[in-house]
């Protein structure tokens, strides 16, 4: 069983690029990740000892030698990423990347966020995707992201970008062949079946049997509200899929509860048939610095009490 933590190495997933650089999206922002408060994080985590995943959300956490242009401020270099990732795994982790595809968290990407479906996109992604390949050292998994790539996320950016239909898919499948390409099997947030109803029979149709799926909800389970989230569980173990369930401690939710993450296991090992079941991971969606420590010991401790929980219920 996948017992994941989800870590932000990156943080420009949300927003876009306004147009005081004249369309060029250079990456100015100051890069925003402490060393220490991770270190902090990650000993809890082992010394807990429940957790047996870091998913590595990079985004412009790293500068890549293959595209050096979209390096953001004060990054870490290839060679200080290495270093980390050989440190968690010599605690027992499994260490996993993670870059978010869709283009509603694409500003990490820079320039490469305003040419999506293009020749020069394409290379992009095949570039980054090899290249955290390797570094990771052939990873089992690599999370592509693609949720939330919809107007309704999208509305107040000052360029919305949406794929849609054969385009949608298509580039899904791109992306899904880069990985595949590495020996690793992709894991996806699986939003798309759950947004809209009329959109199952498509996602069915077109989604690999290969990929590893994951809806996510950080409320209450409520069925008055959750009913949507709710839908997307349901119908992927009615399809067959395998899935990681994901839950959180994110307080700007209006259903938060600190208790998601138990409910989580909870609802979702009664929907999903134990051999789909391949685990579950813990979202805190907070950034590393020193004033979100609370928020991730919270965050580790919530999937320490749903790991204790899975078990002692059998």
């Amino acid at each position: 069983m996948i017992w994941a933590y989800l870590m932000h190495l990156g943080r420009l997933m949300w927003g876009d690029f306004g147009p005081g650089d004249g369309g060029k999206c250079i990456i100015t922002d100051e890069w925003t990740f402490d060393d220490k408060v991770w270190h902090s994080i990650s000993q809890r985590l082992h010394d807990q000892g429940r957790c047996n995943m870091i998913v590595m959300d990079i985004g412009e956490g790293v500068e890549y030698e293959s595209h050096p242009e979209i390096k953001a401020p004060g990054s870490w270099s290839k060679k200080q990423l290495a270093a980390e990732i050989s440190r968690l795994r010599a605690l027992g982790f499994e260490v996993i990347p993670k870059l978010n595809f869709s283009t509603g968290h694409d500003k990490w990407m820079g320039i490469y966020s305003r040419m999506i479906s293009t020749p020069q996109y394409y290379q992009f992604c095949t570039d980054v995707i090899d290249e955290m390949c390797e570094l990771f050292g052939n990873p089992s998994l690599f999370h592509l992201g693609m949720d939330e790539e919809c107007f309704a996320i999208q509305k107040k950016n000052p360029l919305c970008i949406i794929r849609q239909h054969d385009l949608y898919w298509h580039d899904i499948n791109f992306l899904i062949k880069a990985v595949e390409k590495n020996g690793a099997r992709p894991w996806l947030w699986a939003d798309y079946i759950w947004h809209v109803p009329e959109n199952e029979k498509d996602f069915v149709e077109n989604m690999s049997r290969d990929a590893l799926l994951s809806n996510w909800y950080y409320g209450d389970w409520e069925e008055d509200y959750f009913d949507e989230a709710r839908r997307g569980y349901v119908a992927l173990e009615k399809h067959g899929f395998e899935q990681v369930p994901t839950g959180g401690n994110c307080d700007r939710t209006r259903e938060y509860t600190e208790e998601n993450m138990v409910l989580t296991v909870d609802r979702c090992t009664k929907i999903i048939a134990p051999e789909r079941l391949k685990g579950f991971m813990m979202t805190p969606w907070e950034m590393t610095t020193e004033i979100m420590l609370p928020r991730h010991e919270a965050a580790v401790d919530r999937l320490t009490e749903a790991h204790d929980y899975y078990y002692k219920r059998g």
